[in-house]
């Protein structure tokens, strides 16, 4: 029996160790689409160098993520925009070599780069090239009204020093472009890098997939609503007394503030109580509401004085509930006391 890996194509580890695809968006198709023009135009025109951009490909990254893909030996050239906002534009030493030698040779080596650090020499000789690039940019911005995001950006000054640079770069994300540079072509191979502040773009809300059926069922389930009168005053020892048979006599007007709640007793409508064609019936102010106003919160508590004794009068609420078989129990005459609405209303 051969024994297999743990890692094979078959194998579930394969599956869970499979690293994740990189964030892309609009942003990062325009950068790729524009490299070869940012780069190969101003290298021919104003510098007098041919060259090709290979495997361009541009990437989301967090701060910190899109700082550690810079080359260890590079000349990083910091792009201000607009609002403060900050950019770069990064050239390896091979290209930088090969940018030198293009200026004091006039032709570009073909002998491999020795290893050194970078200078201030270098810095101030690949100025020139970058700010070529950066006003390219500005002429391609122009053109494409998809590239809006990539306006104003202009070369500052370089920045050797890595500690800050991440003090330069403030921004949570990045859009990443990473690029080889094809130098001669054939003679020298370069990487060069373009970060821009990541493009935010709002998320669209999601339309939530709603079942015709159901909504059908729910608006044809009934649903049981109620009628009240609000708070009546009343004396407590006229609350004592109270026998079957017994009128409470209702404030003038009450009629005109009854108030419709479901089963919560959450209000959903306002209107006047009267009779249509012989029953009990209301005249809505208004289209029926559905904020949630419960029926306890229009409730005051009773307050009691600092000696603690009872007021005189206590609010209650008369939970006078109106159903279509007749008026409030006890209430003599009661046809007498509600009006007739209008068959129209």
């Amino acid at each position: 029996m051969q024994a297999g890996t743990l890692t094979g194509s078959n194998t579930a580890l394969a599956l869970m160790v499979r690293p994740s695809k990189p964030k892309r968006g609009a942003s990062h198709v325009l950068l790729e689409d524009i490299a070869d023009t940012l780069f190969r135009g101003p290298a021919k025109t104003g510098h007098g160098i041919d060259l090709l951009i290979r495997n361009a490909q541009a990437q989301s990254l967090p701060q910190a993520s899109a700082l550690s893909r810079l080359p260890d030996i590079a000349v990083p050239h910091i792009l201000e925009g607009p609002d403060g906002v900050t950019g770069l534009l990064v050239f390896d030493g091979v290209l930088v070599d090969a940018l030198i030698e293009q200026q004091t040779l006039g032709r570009i080596s073909s002998a491999p780069r020795v290893d050194r650090p970078v200078t201030a020499i270098d810095a101030a000789l690949s100025t020139g090239f970058a700010n070529s690039v950066t006003s390219k940019l500005a002429e391609l911005v122009e053109d494409r009204r998809d590239a809006s995001a990539l306006a104003g950006f202009a070369c500052r000054a370089t920045q050797t020093d890595r500690a800050a640079l991440s003090l330069v770069m403030s921004a949570k994300a990045y859009d990443v472009l990473q690029m080889d540079v094809d130098l001669g072509p054939g003679l020298k191979t370069g990487r060069a890098l373009l970060m821009f502040p990541a493009a935010t773009v709002d998320a669209m809300p999601k339309r939530k997939q709603v079942n015709p059926d159901m909504v059908a069922v729910l608006q044809d389930s009934p649903l049981h609503l109620s009628a009240f009168l609000p708070a009546v005053p009343l004396q407590v020892r006229a609350l004592l007394d109270l026998e079957e048979g017994a009128v409470i006599a209702l404030p003038d007007g009450i009629l005109a503030r009854t108030q419709l709640r479901d089963r919560r007793k959450t209000l959903l409508g306002k209107g006047r109580l009267g009779q249509l064609n012989g029953r009990r019936a209301i005249r809505l102010d208004g289209s029926p509401h559905m904020r949630a106003q419960p029926l306890e919160a229009q409730t005051k508590p009773t307050q009691i004085t600092a000696d603690g004794a009872w007021p005189p009068e206590l609010e209650i609420t008369a939970e006078s509930m109106v159903h279509e078989q007749g008026a409030p129990t006890g209430a003599p005459n009661a046809e007498d006391a509600v009006p007739e609405l209008a068959a129209s209303s």
